[in-house]
């Protein structure tokens, strides 16, 4: 496994997909202090991999190859300064978070110092440094593992203490999960490369490529947990969520009752930009007031056929003879055609207590309005009485029985 995920090939096809998840989160995703984190520890994690593709290329001594192992002590520190910055006194003061990555920064520095000068003698020899049993790799071994288990010692802490309280929802605890195995994954490297050193259990080769490799597969793992957040902004952003796919299922509704009530529009120069959640909260609250505008329109509701109302497709019989009532009065309307009733607006046929019903109720709606076509016009004149048979819209396919 490690010769394959430090192979050329897979090297390169790693470096690149974490560079296009890194580039679109620092174009995209980048406001809150945590993104930040996370980017700039993704950015440290780049830098390693390209370092270790750079330890392939036999000109080069193992100085790129100790400069690596710096870089994911830097990551590192990212992830202890997330684990910090879920405390409470953190949260109200990002300059809280940032002083305590600065030490945990220079902790890593120095420790990489150490590394390098620790690693003299293997740059010279033109060779690997080696975690063994003597100076040079004791120190090696120090200067690395400490930082490194300290670190995601914290971030761990974060993962469990998050688990235990009950409070994330599903997706979040499963990501919380992927995070406290991959830690945990990191823990068992590092006490694998701390046996070997000592014990010379287990023979797994030379441990510097081994690092490198675990190194790249936590990476591939880690990186790709933290594009689920790219990939829902840029669906937000081309139009595929839910909210804008309300939007666009309700537009119809929506451009014939602001058409026939035009000053209830709350922004006409709508920005190009607009949040599709905002957008939606925006139509909905526009077209109620405009159903409330057209309630001394409405005539009379057509008959029903049958006792019960009956079910055609999802639109009931009362959904379908509201939207006929309702397209009578947006035509009387936008023509300057008196009112039919006595002047109150005219009482509606649902009445829904939260946003999310009031949603379902107008996308019925509106699937309704987008499936009917006009079949007359308005026959009610200024100064006359409402007519004993008023036309109506007709849905698609049906007619109502004649009286």
């Amino acid at each position: 496994m490690t010769a394959w995920l430090t192979s050329a090939p897979v090297a390169w096809s790693v470096i690149g997909y974490v560079a296009i998840i890194v580039g679109g989160r620092l174009l995209l995703v980048r406001e809150a202090l945590f993104d930040q984190l996370i980017n700039r520890l993704f950015l440290w994690s780049l830098a390693a991999l390209l370092l270790y593709r750079c330890t392939l290329t036999p000109t080069i001594t193992s100085l790129a190859n100790q400069l690596a192992l710096g870089c994911i002590l830097m990551t590192t520190t990212y992830m202890a300064t997330i684990g910090r910055s879920a405390d409470a006194a953190a949260e109200a003061d990002p300059g809280i978070v940032w002083r305590y990555h600065r030490l945990r920064s220079l902790i890593a520095l120095g420790a990489t110092v150490t590394i390098v000068v620790a690693g003299t003698s293997a740059r010279n020899d033109g060779r690997l440094v080696a975690m063994n049993p003597d100076w040079e790799g004791i120190v090696t071994g120090l200067a690395f593992g400490v930082p490194l288990l300290w670190h995601t010692v914290v971030y761990g802490r974060l993962g469990i203490r998050e688990l235990r309280s009950g409070d994330p929802p599903v997706w979040e605890r499963l990501v919380l999960g992927i995070m406290f195995v991959s830690t945990a994954y990191t823990w068992l490297c590092e006490g694998l490369s701390i046996s070997q050193s000592f014990t010379g259990w287990p023979a797994l080769g030379p441990q510097l490529p081994r690092i490198a490799a675990s190194f790249t597969l936590c990476v591939i793992v880690n990186v790709t947990v933290v594009a689920v957040p790219l990939v829902r902004l840029l669906g937000m952003q081309a139009g595929l969520d839910s909210a804008a796919r309300s939007c666009r299922r309700l537009s119809p509704l929506w451009r014939d009752l602001t058409a026939a009530v035009p000053e209830i529009v709350l922004s006409p120069a709508e920005p190009r930009r607009v949040d599709a959640t905002a957008r939606l909260l925006r139509m909905t609250v526009e077209i109620r007031d405009a159903l409330l505008h057209l309630g001394p329109y409405l005539p009379a509701a057509p008959d029903v056929p049958g006792p019960e109302p009956v079910r055609r497709g999802k639109s009931d019989w009362t959904t379908i003879a509201y939207a006929q009532q309702l397209a009578h009065a947006a035509h009387a309307r936008k023509y300057g055609l008196r009112p039919i009733g006595s002047g109150g607006a005219g009482q509606l046929p649902w009445l829904a207590d939260d946003f999310d019903t009031e949603l379902r109720q107008l996308l019925d709606l509106a699937r309704v309005w987008s499936a009917t076509t006009l079949s007359g016009s308005p026959t009610v004149q200024p100064g006359s009485a409402s007519p004993s048979r008023p036309v109506f819209l007709r849905h698609r396919g049906f007619r109502f029985p004649p009286r």
